[in-house]
This record gives C-alpha cells, structure tokens and sequence, in this order.
C-alpha cells in the first residue's frame, strides 16, 4: 500500500500550543497522544490529564453493574452473543464483517496473467463499498484490462450513501488524499468539517439536484402518484480516469426517505444528542461495558472517544471545534441516529491490518480508532488512484437481489454497460442464503456466472445457522446436550479452558472466585468459546437441510472443497481442510474476536464450475 500521501503524526500541543512539530515521544500512561519534547508534554499535561485518568484508562476498571452491585441488564431476557443488540433502528450503515478481496488472484487466474484480462465483478447485496474498494485494490497494479462492477443493495439509504461516498471519492477536481478523507467522514463521522459539509452539498446537488427540485414544485404531489413501482431514475456521471459511474434509484423510493434526509435540516445540537442517545444510552451501558470489558484500557478510552465525538480520527486530533456540520449520511430525515447501537467501523475491516497501517504511520497501537482511520483512508486513496489509472466501470443500482438477477438474466440492467448477456467472475451474496436459502440464491445467481472462467465463483456467508442447528454452538447451548451429554460436557470445560487461555484468564479460579453470574470475564469467555469448537459435522448437517447435496449439481456448480477466496471461517487460513480449527496467537485472538467483534459461527462458502478442481 503506498504511503507517501500519509502525514507524520503531529505533537499533541498543536492546538493548545501551537506547536507544530512532529510527535516522537509518546505518553507512557495511555500511549494516545505524542510529544515532540518533554516541555509541550507538560505544558499540555492540563488538557491531556482528563483522558489519561479516565477511569476507562485503568486496569481495575470495572463495569457499571459491578461498581452498583446488580446483575448485568443482559442477564435472562438476552444471549450472550449480541453484543450490544438491536436498539430501535433497522439500516445496516456499517458492515459487521471484516472487508473482503472477492478477487484473490494470487489464489485463482493469477496476477500476472490477469494484467489484460476482462473483469466482470457483482455484489448483490453489497451493504457499504468496503469490499468492492479492497477488491479493485485487489487487482494488478499494472492492470490493462476492462472491469465493470455492479454493486447493488435494497436498502435505499444504503444505496444514497454509497452512490454519494463513491461520487465524492472518484468525481474531477477533488484531490486524491483530500477525497479519501472526505469519503471517510462521509463514511463513519456524524460531524463533517466546514469544507467536507461544502462537499456533501455539492455532490448532492450533482446527484440528485434534479429530483430535488422536483420536491419544491407544487406539481410533486401529481408526479409522485403517477410513479410505478418498476419506475428506476437513472444517471451516469463522468469520473476520474476511462470509466463512468452510472446509478439506477427506484423512484418511488428516492422520493421517500432518501431525498428527506438529505433535505434535513437538524442541527449539530440536535443530531449529537440524537447520537448520544443511542450509542451512549444510559439504559444500554452494561451491553457497552460488557464489550469493553475485554478490551485493553487504551482501546476502551479509543473507543469512549469516538462515541463522544462520533468523529473518526487519530486521538489526539480530534478538535470538536472544526466539526461543526451534522452528517446528513448517518441521521434520518427526522434527525434520528441511522444505525444500531452496536455499530462498530472497527468491525468493518480486518483489525491486525488496521494496525499495521497505524503503525507506519506513526500511531501507536493503542490509538485504535486513529488506525483505523488511516487504514480506511489509504485504501480509499489507493482504490481512487486505481480508477483514476485502469479503465473502471461501477453500476449502483437499489433493488432486491432476486429483482436484479431477473433483470440481469434478462438483459435489462444497464444492457449498455453489461451488455444482453451478461456473466460475472465474482458474485458476492453477502448473507442472502441465511434468509433465502442457498436453493433460491444459486437458482438467481448461477444464470449470470460466467461458464468461460474455471475460477468464477458465487460467494455465500452464513451468519446465522449456528441458532438453527443443534449442536452448533456452546455459547448457545451450554449444557451440551446437542452434542450428546458426556461429550458435551467434556467438550465444554476443554473449550471454556482454552479460549480462557487465550484472554489471560485461569478459568478454574474464575469459577471459584465470587459470583460467576457478575464476573465480565464471564461473559468474554462464553461469547467467544465456540471460536474452537468443532461443528463441521453440525455446519454440514445444515448445509445438507439446505439441500446442499443436490443443488449445486441443478445449476452445474459445486462447492468448492477448500476456499480460494476468503478462510472458511475467521482465525482459519486461506485454503485450509473444510474442518481446519482456528490457529491464533494470543494478539490475533484479541484482534479477530474481541475487539474486531468476528462472529465465531460465520462460515463462508464458494460455489464455483462443476468439475473444476
């Protein structure tokens, strides 16, 4: 990933002092801030000494249900598993599984022998663009060939915010680094700066200033009644390099809540507090504290920071001062927060990756949010150069997946840039299967991968099958019983030792030391004790009520026996056996499961041409 674009990281005193030095020396107590001598450390100490004794920042921090001397709130009526749970709103802004590479060429045609080839790329429930941006990051970097990419999704505000944050990154006259940041803002910010809110309103008034107009014309109500439901507004725009980006919208749901949030016209005031109310809820601070109770002191001050400010950025950089403008992205039209209260951008993207980025670029570990924010603008950065460089077509189109695999088999999405036809090397399908069964996502899908391609492949996730099937998972049958009682059981204390093991934690003094039913550890360790458990007979018993034995076979497909593209499941390597356990460090551990927030039950699956091995 190239890295010159990136900046040194400044001393912390650069506001309060002025200082306009590069940060060397870090602070040794919460390892968040730099210093580029002991004089501005000092001198900064007023302003830093808040955070730095943040009780967060402890290592005897305890959760609010210890210090009051209750039980947990999530206790009875909720799973271990949830997290923080739904709190009221249904959109998916951010994605909950680490960005994928649908590509993977070193796996599959090749990089070098894919340096003049034709791409053909589909996500059809695509959720944000995390993984069509590490996908085309994904290709040669001296690519010659055509790839055209469509990216689809049925939610109209997931659909807004991605034509918008691909618009900003990739239209004319927008510096590269300057639209990867803006595009992260875009992205994960609820506050924009002064010139990141110009831009929203001047890409929104590119994108939809035709359709908004209509809005203020006293014929709106006429119009809007004579909308059918099949009506799609369609445009396509001129972007950096040979490509284009062209959108598809169904009109009678642009006309909804879409083009009402983007006319909304809350205040900074109103929408932070709408924030704070959902991801700092007062009646939600122990499915929070039960999360941060298994992070490090520094992550759970990083993350305090980013739900206070709902700005990401490094640390030490974030000045509430110069975010002034609500992001119109992540409220509705009524000023409500978008998304869930277990929203998570580190979730998003893979963790050790993250901090590998922070880290060359001069932020500490503990800075994790910080990372994560240069992570995510390099590769927005390096995905624009990319379209910028290769010949790059997108499509965004907002329709349900089964509605566009019917238009597609027939011709009829975007035919000028997909052609009659059309065939793709990579067909993502998210979760699809989870809801529609894998029957219904390969009868859909197999239609449109391309035959002439030995490693075109349609890509399926399960998120959901371990509360389906019996014996799947401890964490949702503790007793074991699903796996036979003796077995179960046994199977149990070895899988609650070793993920303990994993956290620093001796489980058997944990079960003799006070009231288990209170203790965070806990909590930890049953969340995460199916990370090594053995369900591949129970993955496959599902997968066989799913009809996996004979409908691969209907449409000319097969499962893949080892994955090419992404593990089969998180700590697992790339082509590993379909029963590989996780092999995991201790670190890797932390960041997959605990603060990266992996499900240990997701199982990924690639269905590719029959009899290609």
């Amino acid at each position: 990933m190239p890295t010159e674009y990136l900046h040194d990281v400044k001393c912390s005193a650069f506001l309060a002092l002025n200082c306009e030095k590069r940060g060397t020396h870090t602070c040794s107590k919460c390892r968040l801030v730099r210093y580029c001598s002991k004089q501005c450390q000092e001198a900064h100490w007023s302003f830093h000494k808040k955070d730095c004794k943040h009780p967060y920042n402890r290592l005897d921090w305890k959760p609010a249900w210890i210090a009051e001397n209750r039980s947990p709130a999530f206790v009875g009526g909720d799973t271990p598993q949830s997290h923080f749970g739904t709190h009221w709103a249904p959109e998916y802004l951010w994605g909950n599984t680490p960005a994928a590479n649908c590509l993977q060429l070193d796996h599959n045609e090749g990089v070098l022998e894919s340096v003049e080839k034709d791409f053909n790329l589909c996500f059809a429930a695509s959720g944000d663009i995390r993984n069509l941006v590490m996908t085309v990051n994904g290709l040669p970097d001296n690519y010659r060939g055509h790839c055209k990419i469509l990216l689809n999704d049925r939610s109209d505000i997931v659909t807004t915010r991605n034509i918008l944050i691909l618009y900003a990154l990739l239209r004319h006259g927008h510096p590269l680094e300057l639209a990867a940041e803006t595009a992260v803002h875009f992205m994960y910010s609820a506050a924009l700066r002064s010139s990141d809110s110009s831009e929203l309103f001047h890409c929104i008034k590119t994108v939809y200033g035709d359709v908004l107009s209509v809005c203020q014309s006293p014929m709106f109500r006429s119009f809007i009644t004579r909308l059918s439901p099949n009506d799609m507004r369609k445009k396509s725009f001129v972007i950096r390099g040979a490509g284009s980006l062209s959108i598809a919208h169904s009109a009678v749901k642009l006309f909804g809540e879409p083009l009402a949030m983007l006319r909304a016209t809350h205040t900074l005031k109103d929408s932070r507090k709408a924030m704070h109310d959902v991801m700092l809820s007062p009646q939600r601070v122990d499915y929070r504290d039960r999360y941060l109770s298994g992070l490090q002191p520094s992550h759970r001050l990083s993350f305090l920071r980013f739900r206070e400010s709902g700005v990401l950025l490094p640390f030490a950089d974030v000045v509430l001062e110069t975010f002034q403008h609500p992001n119109r992205l992540l409220f509705t039209a009524s000023g409500k927060w978008a998304t869930m209260d277990n929203a998570n951008p580190l979730f998003s993207w893979d963790v050790n990756e993250v901090l590998k980025t922070g880290q060359a670029h001069g932020l500490d570990h503990a800075d994790i949010y910080g990372c994560l924010f240069v992570h995510v603008k390099a590769q927005f950065t390096e995905f624009a150069r990319r379209v910028e460089k290769f010949h790059i077509d997108i499509h965004v189109s907002q329709l349900d997946a089964h509605v566009a695999s019917g238009l597609l088999q027939k011709g009829e999405l975007n035919p000028a840039l997909f052609g009659i036809n059309p065939t793709f090397d990579r067909i993502e399908t998210s979760n699809m299967a989870d809801y529609a069964g894998i029957p219904s996502v390969l009868q859909d899908w197999s239609a449109v991968l391309n035959r002439k391609n030995k490693h075109a492949v349609v890509f399926v996730n399960f998120m959901n099958w371990v509360m389906k099937q019996r014996g799947a998972s401890l964490t949702f049958d503790m007793t074991g019983e699903g796996m036979g009682l003796q077995k179960g059981l046994a199977n149990m204390k070895v899988l609650l030792e070793k993920t303990s093991s994993m956290m620093g934690i001796n489980f058997r003094t944990l079960l003799v030391n006070g009231d288990i039913q209170r203790a965070p550890a806990f909590y930890n360790v049953l969340e995460n004790v199916d990370v090594f458990l053995d369900n591949h007979k129970q993955f496959q018993d599902h997968l066989n009520s799913e009809g996996i034995s004979n409908t691969p076979k209907l449409y000319e497909l097969q499962l893949r026996p080892r994955n090419r593209i992404y593990p089969k499941r998180f700590g697992v390597a790339l082509g590993a056996r379909p029963d590989a356990l996780p092999s995991v460090t201790k670190t890797e551990f932390y960041n997959i499961y605990l603060i990266g927030g992996c499900n240990p039950g997701d199982r990924y699956l690639e269905f590719g041409l029959s009899g290609v091995h």
